[in-house]
């Protein structure tokens, strides 16, 4: 069942009357007792059926046979030297033939008939170096015609992976969504060349190939969501006993139905190019002033009214702001401060806003001059138009009922290659390729990529995944994609409790590598570095830095473990221990309680905030004997920001989502504790790109930044209030940075994943300064080559025999590599040679710098070379850097009936704790309000004024 919902005229989050007393106290909800799962859309044996290691073995073989044969020619030329050329009875006719023979031996040669005919019918040679001499002649022939064949099979290896990337294409469901969504006309295209001829030795079709396997790659072993190719669902949390040994997921878990609800760029809705007419709105269009508008003294007091500087969208450029400067008249500062407490309906504004007796020195304000300052306002962006993103819900469907569309390719040439998609993935760019009417094949059961490539007949169509609405254009809507899973799925307490031992021990080595950096405060922003006693309005602060030409701090990230600055310190002492390790080539190095307390770690208890944490987790199969690692940590941060796009949705399908109704009440409890107000900042969206990751459910009662919620809030209850931002002042007090709204305390909290663009940065920056520390928590230990960068190979690192925290990771010199202009040969065999120096896993995640964004290999794979030669290409860097693929393509544990049951890499986001009590002590760090008995919902509303006559 797909339905569409338009955006409503009213939102639940906007704000209601001054008049309208204030919420009531959250009631008690039930605890997180939920998961979530991130799973990739292709399974990890579609991606592996490009392996062929079998030829880079023979590749490597025939390596070692020629450097045996380079060696026995010179073995061969140095018994000349010594026995033959300085022998009595060589003829002088043989002298000069036996010395170009030695050159050419010496060089790695290997003789020729001729000159093996020479040697037998000389008297000077004996009939043993003779007799080598032949051999060796054969050897080389043998290998020569090895070489060859190899040469055959390389181009007909990259024949079948072009043909094999087409057939995944053709027959694979959530290859044919993603690629409609990201670049509609590219199996058109390849349909078309194929048509005309072209072959996939052809340099279009050949690089549309590599392409498609960097997508097949990316969707294989990713599970970051997007459209198909990342898919979301939830596993409760349960007591039941397990018989299985103890894992975070069962080994063969299925998965089931599936849904998707795609939702309206919330960037492109709200910077649409045809903006509404206020002079025909209808009376409940809602307005909302631009989030980022500042009131400026006037340069002359006494004077001029001053102005009201404000920053807008770009009409010719969305993805940018412009400054747009106002005079300050009555008329506009009654408007500002009528939006103040946010959205409010045209017909409210009119009502305000007319008198109705106008002071007689006054012309009448009518309705229609009214509308035509409002459009005025609306024009310059001063105004912008509420519109909730609308919404289009494929309800739960079968997987049984799904089937593909194949596109047609030419009988001769079997199945062709798709092209390429968006940078942001690390797949590349779609190459541009024209509108194409041709048709396609038929639809085929859904496959996994294992079976030959078919003949692909006449396109019809059935049902295929449900796909977003193609109103609007490319990227006008964003599709997430929802599975449930099949009876009995759980996730065991006792697991949970592992994991949360494995995190402690992980803070733990996190708190010893910061106390080895608090010597250096860290870097603040020129903005606060003038803050006093005295609270300043936060947009003065904010205007005044903008004027200015102070450049920003460089933007936070993570870079990995850091050298030790203390060398007698803890740290250095751990850093040592690993060193070690490294030195001695031990695969794997355990930390536990016992060792960190030997190195003065922090202690156990103090080592993870006070705060609700998500960890992103991957999932290991339990160990053939004995006990191992859960899972690979991957990251844990603070709750309520990595599934904050996700909680409408899955309040929406599952008709509840525990987590966030856990995490509303966690706040709530604090605030009963502590009397502060907890303030989610709403900051706008600027690039087309990944708009919709500011979607986040209403967590907090207060908001603050952008005025207008409907494009971020979904979820209808509970209602919010707006906290304006000139309402907001900041103060330093005893180094720290304390914000307040009307005399009391609030905490500004962020929950979106992308950091915002100029100056929304520099207003993020501000008001979370004036945050919780515990809120902005980011924990990840993996990188460790920083701190170490002299070893080639680093061993996986553990916390007590849990959780993995760092995979084993090796460097490899790029001088090591082959030349890009290398033939297919030397470019195979260097690499084979390289993975079995370096004893390198089949399947590894790149990267040319450390924390860079990961890309997945199969080293027993052609398409591992041109992936090689791109991250080369793109980052000039000395290293590459490899990462063990854990678990292996052959170690997951979830079951996709879609894909023949065949295994999807998973990703666990599990909040800790996972029961929170039902009161909580405030967080460390949280005073009470400036008025610590006034328990009013407060900040007060902003009180609308009538125009002064």
């Amino acid at each position: 069942m797909t339905t569409t919902h338009p955006p409503h005229q009213t939102h639940p989050a906007t704000p209601r009357s001054q008049n309208t007393p204030p919420p009531a106290a959250t009631p008690p909800h039930p605890p997180a007792t939920t998961a979530l799962l991130r799973i990739s859309g292709i399974p990890s044996k579609t991606w592996t059926t490009g392996s062929t290691p079998h030829l880079f073995q023979r590749a490597a073989t025939h390596a070692d046979t020629t450097t045996h044969l380079t060696q026995q020619a010179r073995h061969l030329a140095d018994q000349l030297t010594h026995h033959v050329l300085p022998h009595p009875q060589l003829p002088p006719t043989h002298h000069h033939a036996l010395l170009a023979l030695r050159r050419r031996l010496h060089a790695g040669t290997a003789p020729r008939h001729r000159d093996c005919t020479l040697l037998e019918h000389s008297p000077a040679v004996p009939a043993d170096l003779a007799r080598q001499a032949r051999a060796l002649l054969h050897d080389t022939q043998a290998a020569q015609a090895e070489e060859n064949a190899l040469r055959q099979a390389i181009t007909a290896e990259t024949e079948r992976l072009a043909q094999q990337a087409w057939h995944i294409t053709c027959t694979n469901p959530v290859m044919q969504a993603f690629l409609d969504n990201t670049a509609p006309q590219l199996t058109d295209d390849i349909t078309r060349r194929l048509t005309e001829g072209q072959t996939w030795s052809s340099k279009q079709l050949r690089k549309r190939a590599a392409y498609l396997w960097r997508v097949i790659g990316r969707a294989a072993a990713k599970t970051t969501p997007r459209d198909w190719a990342g898919q979301t669902a939830l596993i409760p949390i349960t007591d039941h006993p397990t018989t299985h040994p103890l894992t975070l997921l069962a080994p063969g878990t299925p998965l089931g139905d599936l849904a998707a609800i795609a939702v309206e760029n919330v960037h492109l809705a709200r910077a649409r190019t045809t903006p509404t007419d206020l002079h025909t709105a209808t009376p409940d269009t809602l307005l909302a002033p631009t989030p980022l508008h500042f009131t400026e003294p006037p340069t002359t007091p006494h004077h001029t009214p001053g102005h009201i500087r404000c920053y807008v969208i770009d009409p010719t450029d969305n993805s940018h702001l412009r400054q747009t400067l106002l005079r300050r008249t009555p008329l506009l500062e009654t408007v500002l401060t009528l939006l103040a407490d946010g959205p409010r309906p045209l017909h409210e504004l009119e009502q305000h806003l007319a008198p109705h007796t106008p002071p007689p020195d006054q012309t009448p304000l009518t309705p229609e001059v009214l509308r035509g300052f409002l459009q005025h306002l609306h024009r310059l962006g001063v105004l912008q138009i509420c519109r909730p993103p609308r919404h289009h819900i494929t309800t739960w469907t079968p997987t049984t009922t799904i089937t593909t569309t194949s596109p047609q390719a030419p009988a001769s040439e079997g199945p062709g290659t798709p092209p390429e998609a968006p940078a942001s993935d690390g797949t590349g760019t779609p190459p541009q390729t024209p509108a194409n009417d041709s048709t396609g094949a038929p639809q085929t059961p859904a496959d996994d990529g294992t079976s030959t490539p078919p003949q692909p007949p006449a396109r019809s169509r059935t049902r295929t995944l449900p796909r977003a609405p193609t109103d609007g254009g490319p990227g006008a809507w964003f599709l997430d994609a929802y599975r449930r899973l099949g009876p009995g799925a759980c996730v065991t307490q006792a697991a949970v409790a592992r994991v949360q031992h494995g995190l402690r021990i992980a803070a733990r080595i996190a708190a010893l590598r910061e106390t080895d950096q608090l010597t250096d405060p860290p870097p603040q922003h020129p903005a606060l570095a003038a803050l006093t006693e005295q609270p300043r309005p936060v947009g003065e602060i904010l205007a005044a830095h903008l004027n200015t030409n102070d450049p920003p701090p460089a933007p936070r990230r993570y870079t990995g473990w850091s050298p030790a600055r203390d060398p007698a310190g803890g740290y250095a002492r751990l850093l040592n221990h690993l060193d070690t390790a490294a030195r001695h080539g031990t695969p794997c190095v355990d930390l536990d309680d016992t060792l960190l307390d030997t190195l003065g770690a922090p202690p156990a208890h103090d080592a993870l905030p006070p705060w609700p944490i998500d960890c992103l987790l991957r999932p290991l199969p339990p160990p053939a004997t004995g006990t191992g690692p859960l899972a690979v940590l991957e990251t844990a941060s603070a709750a309520a920001v990595l599934d904050a796009r996700f909680a409408d949705a899955l309040h929406t399908l599952h008709g509840s989502y525990p987590n966030t109704d856990a995490y509303r009440a966690f706040l709530t409890t604090i605030e009963a504790h502590t009397a502060v107000r907890f303030v989610d900042l709403l900051v706008p969206p600027l690039t087309e790109h990944a708009a919709n990751a500011v979607r986040r459910p209403v967590t907090t009662r207060w908001w603050t930044g952008d005025p207008d919620p409907t494009p971020y809030y979904g979820t209808p209850h509970p209602p919010a209030r707006h906290l304006p931002l000139n309402r907001i002042t900041l103060r330093r007090s005893h180094n720290q940075i304390i914000a307040e709204a009307d005399g009391h305390r609030i905490i500004p909290v962020y929950h979106a994943t992308r950091s915002p663009a100029p100056p929304y940065d520099t207003l993020l920056r501000l008001l979370l300064a004036a945050g919780h520390p515990a809120a902005s928590y980011l924990l990840r230990l993996d990188t460790l080559d920083t701190a170490l960068p002299h070893h080639a190979r680093l061993p996986r690192l553990t916390a007590g025999n849990t959780l993995v925290l760092a995979p084993a990771t090796w460097h490899i010199d790029r001088t090591r590599l082959w030349h890009p202009r290398d033939d297919p040969l030397t470019k195979i065999r260097t690499l084979a040679l390289l993975r079995r120096t370096d004893h390198l896993p089949a399947h590894t995640f790149a990267r040319t710098a450390p924390a860079a964004k990961p890309i997945p290999l199969d080293l027993t794979s052609l398409t591992a070379i041109p992936h090689i030669e791109r991250l080369c290409a793109q980052h000039a860097t000395p290293t590459l850097h490899l990462e063990e693929m854990l678990p292996a393509p052959d170690q997951h544990l979830l079951h996709d009936p879609l894909h023949h049951n065949a295994t999807l890499a998973t990703q666990f986001l599990l909040r800790l704790p996972h029961q929170p009590p039902t009161t909580a002590p405030p967080p460390h760090n949280v005073p009470g309000p400036a008025h610590p008995a006034d328990h009013r919902d407060e900040p007060h509303p902003t009180k609308p004024k009538r125009r002064n006559p």
